[in-house]
Parts: structure tokens; sequence; C-alpha cells
């Protein structure tokens, strides 16, 4: 059987400390033989996080520990990116479980292709005793996705603890962007997706604690984080194709004025109406300013 590259391992930690013995436990039963590094960086977390990682990874090889002033989930995920020594890079957050084969998995799937990442399943758990983190798929169906840049415009693909990357790539576009302190993987996912190709890999990778504290869990600042990033890229890269400017725009304000309907009771007269309506027009020009402008609907409340 062919070799596998080596993969650095990236756990960005913010007060996780109940979450650490299990999400360190299942990267220590990775399976595969590869070489591996370990990377953590600690946010500056004030629950004891950080000697968690120490005492239980003290025994194990080509460990990283970093600490720094807490720059949040981006900043802390391009810290660990900036360490990283091997070929791929498997993310893993703080409070994820991976299944014992993830790594070995998405290494052999992703292979020869030319594919910047892939990504496998991801189930939601309420007790570790009700998943199989020992199951594997043999073989698994994989899918190069068609017209990724759009299909990440459209939603958000993946956590990060279901994906591997290849180190270079992640490099090469900058990571995460820290001017959306909170939305790592999604802005990473938008650069990637513009240069190369990414695999949808068919088996169970990743396992999320449904009473896991997400930021992601309050509606209002995901959307708002998502169409800022996707703002922010639109503006970085004004060589995107006029088409996707326009979905872009569409996508946006969709958003925009369904929320402004669900939570503020905004009728046909609101002006997130009237943008979305201008939005199925749209010509693409100036498409980052249009986007950046839906970003407001996300501040408003019921009355």
């Amino acid at each position: 059987m062919t070799a596998l590259p080596g993969v650095s391992f990236l756990i960005p930690v913010y007060n996780k400390a109940p979450h650490l013995p299990s999400v360190l436990r299942q990267i220590s039963r990775q399976t595969g033989e590869f070489p591996r590094q370990f990377v953590f960086v600690d946010d500056d977390s004030t629950d004891g996080s950080l000697e968690i990682v120490r005492e239980l990874t003290a025994d194990w090889e080509n460990t990283v520990i970093h600490h720094q002033q807490n720059k949040g989930s981006a900043g802390a995920t391009n810290a660990c990116i900036e360490l990283a020594n091997q070929p791929f890079i498997k993310f893993v957050d703080a409070d994820d479980l991976i299944a014992d084969g993830a790594t070995e998995t998405l290494l052999r799937a992703i292979g020869e292709t030319d594919a910047c990442l892939a990504f496998g399943e991801v189930t939601h758990f309420a007790n570790e005793s009700d998943i199989k983190l020992a199951e594997t798929v043999d073989n698994p169906e994989t899918e190069l996705l068609e017209d990724p840049l759009r299909l990440a415009m459209k939603n958000s693909l993946f956590n990060p603890t279901q994906c591997l990357a290849r180190t270079e790539a992640v490099k090469e576009t900058g990571g995460c962007d820290e001017r959306v302190v909170h939305s790592q993987e999604y802005s990473m996912t938008l650069r990637l997706a513009r240069r190369w190709p990414i695999m949808k890999v068919h088996a169970p990778i990743a396992f999320i604690p449904q009473e896991a504290i997400r930021l992601s869990n309050n509606e209002a600042r995901q959307l708002q984080r998502v169409t800022r990033a996707l703002a922010l890229f639109l503006s970085d890269y004004p060589e995107v194709e006029r088409e996707l400017g326009r979905f872009a725009c569409r996508r946006a304000a969709g958003r925009a004025w369904h929320y402004a309907r669900r939570r503020a009771g905004a009728g046909f007269g609101s002006p997130w109406f009237w943008r979305y309506l201008a939005s199925l027009v749209a010509s693409g020009s100036g498409a980052a300013e249009f986007v950046g402008a839906c970003c407001d609907a996300f501040e408003l409340e019921a009355s």
C-alpha cells in the first residue's frame, strides 16, 4: 500500500476544558502510518485549557503548544497554520471528536487528485455512547464538487473538523480572513475554492456535541459573519466572474430579506425586500459593496 504523507493536526483552543480529554483521545487514536505533528494554539483561555493540553500531551512527539493573547478563532487558526510543517493539515475544533479513521480516510481519498481539500460527513450527538467512533468505510464514495466557489457562496460546506487540506494551498491563499474574527473556515473555503477543486468524501469524519457552546448558535451573528466574509472576499478578488458576483448578490440579499421578515416582521415595503428585488437584476458590478450592505439586516430585532 502506498505510503501516506504527513499530517499536521491543528487545534485552536479557547475555554474548552470539559471537552479536551475526549478530543485529545480521538486525535491520539488516529489510524494509519503517516508522520504526525500536533499544533495547539491557546487563544488566552481562562478555564485551564492550556494546562490540560500540556498535561495530556506531555508524552506526544512532535508537539507544538503556543499561547497567545486572544485573537478569536480566525487568528488562532492562522497561528496554527503558520506552525504547520507537514504536507497536509487536519483541522480539529477543540470540542469536536474525530472518528478513529478520519485522517487516514481523507488522506487516501484525496490521494493523487488535484483537490486542495477533502471533507467528510458530520454527526451531531447528545451522548458519546450513542456514536460509533471506530466505524470506518472502506473505499468510500467520493466526488469532486462542480463549481465549488458557487457552492461555497451558497452555503458553508463544512465545519473545520470535517476537513483535511493541503498545507501549501492553505498557506498560499492566506488561510483565514482575520477581519472576520469568528468565521475561520468560511473565508478559507472561499479562497481555496477560487483556485482548486474540493472533494466530498462519503464517510463519517466529525462528531459534534449538541451541548457545545458555539458562536454559530447565534443565527444573526453567524449570518452576518458569513455575509461579511463574502463581501470581503469579493472586494479582495474583483476578478471573480461577473455571473458569480450576481449570484453572491442574490444569495446575500435573499438571506437578509428572509431574516428581516422572520425576525423583525419586515413587510414588502421594507428596504430589505427592495434590496432583494434589486439583486435579481444586479449586473454583478459592485458586488462587494452590495453584499456588504446586506450585513445590516442582521442587526434587526422584532419590535
